[in-house]
């Protein structure tokens, strides 16, 4: 597996995709207004918290099962059988609780929510199949046709004044293209699981689960409180500023979907050295965008969010900047929590996973009440970063770890190279539109850019990985 190559390919997929999304939010943006952006978001903080309740860590199962090739068909099928039934018992819970869902939210969007958590469930079952058969790329384009499919239908629906519910109904017509096109490529055959193929998927579940609920509190659990304390408003613009943050991180993120595949297989192999110089190598690639977005978040973030989306959601604009730099300890993380799945040791995720997420809870009824947004995005922070060192703890359990000191450094001196020129040109170029924005834009870009291939180790490693690409 060329991860170069594979990166690349997905990065350039997902940047479209992202591309797209951005777009789409910003006409959502504009369109519906904070408050009733808010109630959606809310609506996909409930649904994604379905979701981790009928998935609870059968989908990384599976995967691992898969690419390790201990019975495909059978894995899959067992899954299969497992999310079935966890979904009939959700579904009907949720049914039971529509009238104060209805009121969290704001609309009464019950018998739509069952839909798309079926919907979203069978289809990323069906993706990580996929990526268990390192097909990691086909799935980056499946995602791009979905999150088409979303806009498509979500701009045409709002045409005719369907308000939030046409975001509702597009994100199930979307999920539902996702499973099918995702189901077409399909080289895993559906056969019937044993006793042996439930257990196995239960047994590296049991603690992936409990991991995937910790993401699920990472992504979701501010705006769950924030739904709670603050208002509707207060949601959209928060939730705003974590999306734009998420775009930074999408190239550390692809990258950890491709490295996860090839790991699992070198550790299957016993490739313990190539193990450990990957990680390390996949520690300098995941900062190297994050670093510089910290930067230019700091100096311009509030420009970005009022030029963007409008100034009702400036006031999201000091979290915004928290959570930018909460994305540097998230970028090893994803390395991290790759590479223990790997080694197929789930256990370690788990009891990282529920120090963290006590902690982000605590925290987050805290601070919420007390400092609104930022205290959200501290209290994301913080769990973050406690999560990070924990992982790093255990993977040193497993394998030696080697923090890529120089090379995050030259990282560090590009970026601040390029927050020196953005310092200078918005003191003579005010930021106050769209064309300066992205003029301000484009010259840390070009800065930077220079910056990076003029330290020799990060030079080496771009070209490297170009030649990677084409060969």
């Amino acid at each position: 597996m060329n991860l170069a190559r594979a990166s690349s390919l997905l990065f350039l997929v997902e940047l479209l995709n992202t591309a797209l999304g951005f777009l789409g939010t910003v006409y959502f943006a504009r369109a519906l207004g904070a408050t009733l952006l808010g109630v959606f978001f809310l609506f996909e903080a409930t649904l994604y918290t379905m979701a981790t309740v009928v998935d609870f860590g059968l989908r990384g199962a599976v995967e691992k099962r898969i690419s390790a090739g201990d019975d495909p068909g059978q894995m899959f099928g067992a899954a299969v059988v497992l999310k079935l039934l966890l979904i009939a018992v959700v579904s009907a819970t949720v049914l039971a609780l529509r009238d104060p869902l209805a009121a969290y939210v704001g609309a009464d969007l019950a018998v739509e929510l069952v839909g798309v958590v079926v919907a979203f469930e069978l289809s990323m079952l069906v993706v990580h199949v996929l990526q268990g058969e390192l097909r990691v790329a086909q799935t980056a384009v499946l995602h791009f046709l979905r999150s088409l499919t979303f806009v498509t239908v979500a701009v045409g629906l709002l045409q005719y004044g369907y308000g939030v519910r046409a975001l509702v109904w597009a994100l199930l017509v979307s999920y539902t293209v996702l499973f099918v096109g995702a189901s077409l490529r399909l080289s895993t055959p559906l056969s019937r699981p044993g006793t042996y193929h439930l257990k196995s998927l239960y047994d590296y579940a049991k603690f992936n689960g409990i991991w995937g609920l910790g993401g699920h509190v990472y992504n979701w659990m501010d705006v769950i409180v924030i739904g709670l304390f603050l208002s509707q408003a207060a949601v959209g613009a928060y939730e705003l500023a974590w999306r734009l943050t998420t775009t930074a991180i999408m190239f550390s993120t692809v990258f950890a979907r491709v490295l996860f595949p090839q790991l699992s297989a070198w550790q299957a192999d016993g490739a313990v050295e190539k193990v450990r110089d990957l990680i390390s190598d996949a520690m300098t690639t995941s900062l190297l965008l994050i670093v510089p977005s910290v930067v230019g978040v700091a100096l311009i973030g509030g420009e970005i969010l009022g030029i963007v989306f409008g100034p009702e959601y400036t006031i999201a604009a000091a979290a915004f900047v928290v959570l930018m730099v909460e994305k540097l300890p998230q970028a090893l993380n994803l390395v991290f929590d790759k590479a223990i799945q790997a080694f197929d040791r789930p256990k370690y995720g788990a009891i990282a996973t529920v120090v963290s997420l006590s902690t982000n809870v605590v925290l987050n009824l805290f601070l919420v009440p007390r400092y609104g947004l930022v205290g959200a995005a501290a209290a994301t922070l913080v769990s973050v970063t406690v999560n990070t060192l924990l992982l790093w703890y255990y993977l040193e359990r497993l394998t030696p770890v080697r923090f890529p000191v120089r090379d995050v450094g030259w990282t560090v001196a590009a970026a601040l190279g390029m927050g020196v020129a953005l310092f200078g040109l918005v003191r003579v170029l005010s930021v106050e539109t769209p064309a300066t924005l992205v003029a301000a834009i484009a010259v840390s870009a070009v800065v930077y850019g220079v910056c990076v291939l003029a330290a020799p180790p990060l030079r080496v490693k771009v070209v490297e990985s170009v030649r990677s690409v084409r060969g």
